[in-house]
Order: structure tokens, then sequence, then C-alpha cells
């Protein structure tokens, strides 16, 4: 009788570990987003309940740059990036991953200068806005070498997109380097144009979802619900773009029109391009010629992105 009595409290704590092996995780996985149209796709994915049990929280950032931070200091979980911030912020604090390659835009960024200048080659020695250790750097950096210039012939000012724009339409600098509406506010505005896009470079500005080392490890199914829950709110709002425009549009204070036709310029990848993307040639060139830009060796990135996730 002592012998089975002893096997109860045996199999009470048995029973309450495997209950708590198999409790569902409910602290919310925070993605991260900005004033930017494919990270409105999260709010027609919430709304519509694609992310059926899995619990989502929207974290709102006004500049990107704490966007990235947050992901790196741990206080979110999933952001947006460019293959450019994917690296830049490798070695800022958490581990993360790309697990999509997700949109690109050709055009968003460019260089805009005074009506006097008439090439890219006109600008050495003279003084250039852009926000250093960003993509518009990166692609400043590109277009000038493609004219034969390098960043030391010119003088760089570093600017924020919006500040760079001012420093544009106040005389203060000779070109700016910056992406859209500042792009084209500071050509309208500052007695200038534009003559060079990234449309120029393709495969340069290309968007991607990442996760964090810890997400990815913790709750992998759950990174694949999100991600299919992704891809049926960009159906939802094909199929229904009256509602879904107005929906979008309203978190960035633009009409539906002007939203409209601005989502419309973004291309999204498909499930299946994402799967042959990370061992594309297009890829690897891309991603090594940043990482020598930024000084990172290749054993510290050469799986920095995954297909595990894709629905």
């Amino acid at each position: 009788m002592q012998g089975d009595n002893m096997k109860y409290p045996i199999i009470i704590t048995i029973t309450l570990i495997l209950l708590t092996s198999c409790k569902k995780d409910d602290t919310p996985v925070r993605i991260g987003v900005n004033g930017w149209p494919p990270c409105e796709i999260w709010y027609v994915a919430q709304q519509q309940g694609y992310f059926g049990d899995v619990p989502v929280q929207i974290v709102r950032f006004s500049a990107w740059t704490d966007n990235m931070k947050s992901l790196y200091l741990g206080n979110t979980d999933i952001t947006h990036a460019t293959y450019f911030n994917a690296l830049y912020f490798l070695d800022k604090g958490e581990q993360a991953k790309i697990v999509l390659s997700s949109d690109t835009i050709d055009g968003g960024d460019g260089l805009t200068v005074k009506n006097g200048i008439s090439s890219v080659s006109e600008l050495r020695g003279k003084t250039i806005a852009v926000e250093i250790n960003t993509d518009e750097h990166f692609l400043l950096y590109k277009t000038l070498k493609q004219a034969g210039i390098s960043l030391s012939d010119v003088n760089l000012l570093n600017s924020s997109a919006a500040d760079g724009r001012d420093h544009f339409i106040n005389n203060e600098a000779d070109a700016v380097y910056t992406y859209e509406p500042y792009l084209s506010q500071a050509a309208s505005n500052g007695g200038g144009k534009i003559i060079s896009t990234a449309k120029e470079l393709p495969g340069y500005m290309t968007d991607t979802l990442m996760a964090s080392q810890k997400l990815i490890n913790d709750r992998p199914e759950e990174i694949k619900t999100i991600i299919t829950a992704w891809y049926k709110a960009q159906a939802y709002i094909l199929a229904n773009p009256e509602e879904s425009f107005g929906l979008m549009a309203a978190n960035e204070k633009m009409t539906p029109e002007d939203f409209a036709a601005f989502y419309r310029s973004f291309r999204f990848f498909t499930a299946e391009e994402n799967r042959s993307i990370p061992s594309s040639e297009n890829f690897v060139e891309v991603v090594t010629e940043i990482a020598d830009f930024l000084g990172i060796k290749h054993t510290d990135y050469e799986n920095i992105a995954v297909t595990d996730f894709l629905p």
C-alpha cells in the first residue's frame, strides 16, 4: 500500500511537467512597423483574424532606426528591414535572421541635384546631404562609383531624410540622396532635379522580414502562421481594395487614392520566389557587396537568411 501511495506524487509531478511543456506561449509576438505601405499589411491581417490563435501585437515607430534597434534590444520579435539594415545591425545586440524577402520598390530612393548640375560626375568636391550608415549612404556610394567618383571625393553632410531635404532647399547642400517623398520635395522646392534613382540598382533595395533568433528557436510554428497571414492579407487587399486601402491609408495620413498608387508601386515576392532567393546569384552578390562596404566578414553573415517558415 505504501508503495502505491508513493506513486501518486510522482504521477502528479510528471503530469504537471507535461501540461507545462504543452502550454502554448500566450506572450504576444511583437511586430515592429513604420509608416511604409508594406508595414500596413499587418493591420489588414489583424483585422481579418489571419493570425488565428497566435497573439500578435503591432508596435508602431516613427523612426525606422528606432524600429530596428528595438528588435536588437529584444523589445520586439519581428521587424521590416532592408538587406543593408539586416547586415548593419548584425552585431548590434540580439541575433536575428531574414525569414522572408518581402518586397522591392523601384525608384523610391534617389539623388536630387541643383539645376546647374547635369551629371553625377560633376559632384566631385560638392556637398551631398545623406544619412550615414543607411541604405541611402550605400546607394550613394554605388551611384558615385558608377560615375568614377568615391565618397572621399565629395563632402558628406550627415542628415536624416527630412533634414537632408531641408539642407538642399536652404542651399546648404548641392545634392541630397534620400527617399520619397523627401526626394521629390527637395527637387520641386529646392531648385533641383532627380538625376538618379535606385531603379538603376536593381536588387539592392529589397525589404525583408527579420525574426529574432529567440523567436525562431522558441516559436517556429507561430512564425509560419504569421508569414501565412502576410500572404492571406495581400490576397484580401487585392480582392477588397477600397476597404483595405481606406484602413491602411489612415495610418499613413494619406488619401486612399494616393496610398493605393504608392502601394501598387511595390512588387511583393511570392513564397515560391522566396524558396530560391537566399541561394540566388543576385542575393549573394548584393549581400556580399553590402557586407564589404560595412567591413563584415563572410563567416558572420553566411546563414543570415532562412526559408524554413514559408507556407
